[in-house]
């Protein structure tokens, strides 16, 4: 089964795997209510998963479908997400992460693997992955700290957010940089936005 918010999408993957004899396709849905639904009514082995949806709340998407269809296996694909989205995922409960751009062979192999019980990761994030391992994470407030320096928010703002010091964000700020490795506020947002820390909008 497929959910994607794109027609087009929808439309390319079920003619893609439609000439498969091994595969057979339930149906698909544009969002991800409608699709938990149909998945509870037809009980797919594997589901492809747009990851902006999946990945909603913080991946609220995939633990819904593992709850409402435990035995079902959760492909997550998407176009240009960071690792840090895409560990979010994964830490979630998704089997694997296919990035859009794959081929039929890849697809097909893809969804085959999950289906086994295997994690499948496209190469690129794969290479995303290995990267991440290079650095230290981030904390909880880190994370936050980021979120709203990204948003192009002042120490001050951020503090009377938090309800800490400007000092202490100033330190999160200091911590923040060193862990992405980076120079300066300007730097860590376009980090944070290329990695996934933060999504726009």
């Amino acid at each position: 089964m497929i959910i994607d918010g794109q027609p087009l999408t929808r439309m390319g993957l079920r003619a893609m795997l439609g000439g498969d004899p091994d595969l057979r396709f339930l149906g698909e849905a544009g969002e991800l209510e409608t699709g938990l639904a149909a998945m509870e009514r037809l009980r797919p082995d594997v589901v492809l998963v747009d990851a902006l949806l999946a990945g909603d709340n913080d991946a609220a998407g995939v633990r819904a479908v593992l709850v409402r269809t435990p035995a079902t296996r959760l492909l997550a694909f998407g176009l240009g997400a960071g690792d840090e989205e895409i560990s979010r995922l994964l830490a979630a409960g998704a089997a694997g992460y296919l990035q859009k751009t794959a081929a039929l062979r890849e697809v097909s192999l893809a969804i085959r693997e999950t289906h086994a019980g295997r994690r499948y990761l496209s190469a690129g994030v794969q290479a995303q992955l290995d990267h991440r391992r290079r650095w230290p994470p981030l904390t909880g407030r880190q994370r936050d700290v980021l979120a709203l320096l990204a948003e192009g928010r002042t120490n001050a703002a951020i503090a009377a957010v938090f309800d800490i010091s400007p000092g202490t964000v100033k330190l999160h700020v200091r911590a923040i940089l060193a862990k992405l490795g980076v120079e300066d506020r300007t730097e860590a947002a376009i980090v944070a936005l290329r990695r996934g820390f933060v999504r726009i909008g």
